[in-house]
């Protein structure tokens, strides 16, 4: 119950990856649009451009794994018989959900670090760091939960095939 939860958690953060594209490209044309025809471009784009990739980056992560679209250099892998391959994807996902865990305790405390101190954008919206700050822990947290899915997954896996080779032994 709780892994589907955490997989619609991912998956909601996909379409809210989205609607940050989507901002994020209206954004751009209506300054691009501005700029263009008016001379006058919207003075904040650039700042809210950049906003919306942190957020489409950390926060689409979740749904990125889940799908299992992030990069894979798997020509070493084809190679290895499938109980090999699964030991492996057991040993990179729990590698993968140690480091993403640690890189989101330290984005928290870097979020709070920009908090106390004050720190503001150079640009014209002289937006508190903090603020767009906050998607990357956010991102990481939810980014986290679905190592925790994939964890459960591959350990089910590695567990099933196990099973299935005792039975396959005590049946021959």
């Amino acid at each position: 119950m709780l892994l589907r939860v955490i997989e619609t958690v991912s998956s909601w953060s996909g379409w809210f990856s989205g609607i940050g594209v989507v901002i994020m490209g209206v954004i751009i044309t209506i300054d691009v649009t501005l700029r263009y025809f008016f001379g006058k471009p919207l003075l904040f784009a650039d700042d809210i451009s950049v906003y919306s990739m942190i957020f489409i980056t950390f926060v689409g992560a979740a749904l990125t794994l889940k799908m299992k679209r992030h990069i894979m250099v798997d020509m070493f892998y084809s190679w290895l018989p499938h109980r090999a391959q699964l030991w492996l994807d057991v040993a990179t996902t729990f590698v993968g959900a140690f480091i993403i865990w640690v890189l989101t305790w330290y984005s928290m405390v870097w979020v709070q670090y920009t908090y106390k101190s004050g720190y503001t954008s150079p640009g014209i919206l002289q937006t508190p760091m903090w603020i767009p700050a906050l998607a990357i822990p956010l991102g990481l947290f939810l980014w986290g939960l679905q190592y925790v899915v994939e964890c459960v997954k591959v350990v089910r896996l590695l567990h099933g095939q196990e099973n299935n080779a005792k039975e396959g032994a005590a049946h021959a």
